[in-house]
């Protein structure tokens, strides 16, 4: 389960999408078009300090367990991010960050008590999920737009882009409004066509000139099986912020793992337990 559950709140930091009320735009004509709106997005991402509710569920031995925590965001595009969730009253009993070279993250209830770190470099591909550094934009509703062979459709009053690999196969899916254009849902799938994320953003709000930031957050992780763990935060506070070198210092720099039961480090796309010293 502890794995699974990495996989999951890594896919929250790295995965995104957003809703908002629906009007009736034009939309763009080709995937290029399309690819440049969004692309131009990443260029307008400004630091932002935020706060909010949390809410996990995932399975334990089939049955499904819930937890529901306030949360503490800082973004310093393109790559920092840091977040902690106040879990079994303890301020710090969820943290994840990443910065230009590497990501971690930690849960400390004694159920779990574990600690993930790894270099993007050695982070591959984890259970499908292509993980690179550029995807934490993606929590800013900012989207990582691969190389590949993209198409344009319409799917009701949404731009719909289309990723298909070389077999043709589906790979992804963005869905996006087409008014503001900002994304309003991913979908991934593996190389089989089998979906493994869907993730939902709503309530976009204007955080720097020309850029929207989303207030509410919902990634679900789907199993094999068809099983569901998901994350949905709502931020009820989205500020602009300005970071000293001391802050960006204590929030971006990876600590030791100190206290935790389990100690695993990504490794060619593979979490690897270490020993303990």
């Amino acid at each position: 389960m502890s794995n699974r559950l990495a996989l999951l709140l890594l896919v929250l930091f790295f995965a995104g999408c957003a809703a908002q009320p629906m009007r009736h735009c034009p939309g763009k004509t080709t995937a290029n078009e399309a690819i440049e709106v969004l692309k131009s997005r990443r260029e307008k991402a400004a630091p932002i300090r935020a706060t909010g509710q949390c809410l996990l569920q995932y399975h334990v031995e089939g049955k499904v367990r819930k937890e529901n925590f306030p949360v503490k965001l800082w973004v310093n595009p393109p790559y920092e991010i840091y977040l902690q969730g106040d879990v079994a009253f303890d301020a710090t009993g969820l943290v994840f960050g990443s910065n230009a070279d590497e990501f971690w993250f930690w849960l400390k209830p004694k159920e779990i008590s574990s600690y993930w770190s790894g270099k993007w470099s050695q982070a591959g591909i984890w259970n499908g999920l292509a993980v690179n550094p550029m995807m934490a934009l993606e929590v800013l509703g900012v989207v990582d737009i691969p190389q590949g062979d993209w198409a344009l459709s319409r799917d009701g009053n949404f731009d719909l882009l289309v990723l298909r690999n070389d077999r043709g196969v589906i790979i992804q899916k963005i869905y996006i409004e087409p008014c503001d254009y900002v994304v309003t849902k991913i979908e991934r799938f593996d190389d089989s066509g089998d979906i493994y994320l869907k993730a939902e953003f709503a309530g976009y709000e204007k955080t720097a000139e020309g850029f929207l930031t989303p207030s509410r957050v919902k990634i679900a992780a789907v199993s094999e099986q068809g099983s569901e763990d998901s994350v949905e935060i709502t931020l009820s506070s989205v500020k602009p912020t300005e970071l000293s070198s001391q802050q960006r210092q204590r929030l971006f720099v990876r600590p030791l793992p100190r206290g935790f039961n389990h100690i695993y480090q990504v490794i060619d796309g593979k979490a690897v337990e270490q020993r303990q010293q």
